[in-house]
């Protein structure tokens, strides 16, 4: 039995996404596995009890929720270079879908557990320079393939 993969830059395109998304869920869970390890009181929360969440994250140091930012900021920064990488020519199209996948669903966290204000507004404004480099290292990374290609 034989598999073929059809050609279509549609499929492509999909396919870049689901493993950028892939890829940013990794590196997301993995920053904020390093952080649970610095702060294990965070990863004790019933995220179902408000008034624990409330009381808890109110009171969590600074640093702690900086490495939830770091992991999302790391987590659109691989998910759009993986993206952007596989989705070749429309590579940049594929960025753009995936960071705002990777925006809603921020936000729709964002909604649902109180967290600080100025986490909110950093949370959300890490997300444009993560994805920005993401992307450009993408660019990056096919231009010196396709040179090096092109000389031999």
């Amino acid at each position: 039995m034989e598999i073929s993969i059809p050609e279509s830059p549609h499929f492509r395109n999909i396919i870049a996404i689901v493993f950028g998304l892939m890829f940013s869920a990794i590196a997301v869970g993995s920053v904020e596995m390093l952080g649970h390890q610095i702060y294990p009181e965070l990863a004790e929360l019933d995220y179902d009890d408000d008034a624990q969440m409330r009381v808890i994250l109110s009171k969590a140091p600074a640093t702690a929720l900086a490495c939830i930012i770091a992991g999302w900021t790391c987590g659109i920064f691989f998910g759009c270079f993986v993206a952007g990488v596989m989705g070749t020519e429309q590579g940049t199209f594929c960025c753009i879908v995936l960071s705002g996948i990777v925006v809603m669903l921020a936000v729709t966290m964002l909604s649902q557990i109180p967290m600080p204000k100025w986490f909110t507004f950093l949370g959300l404004v890490m997300l444009i320079p993560g994805g920005l480099a993401g992307w450009w290292l993408s660019r990056f990374t096919l231009d010196k393939l396709q040179r090096s290609v092109i000389d031999k």
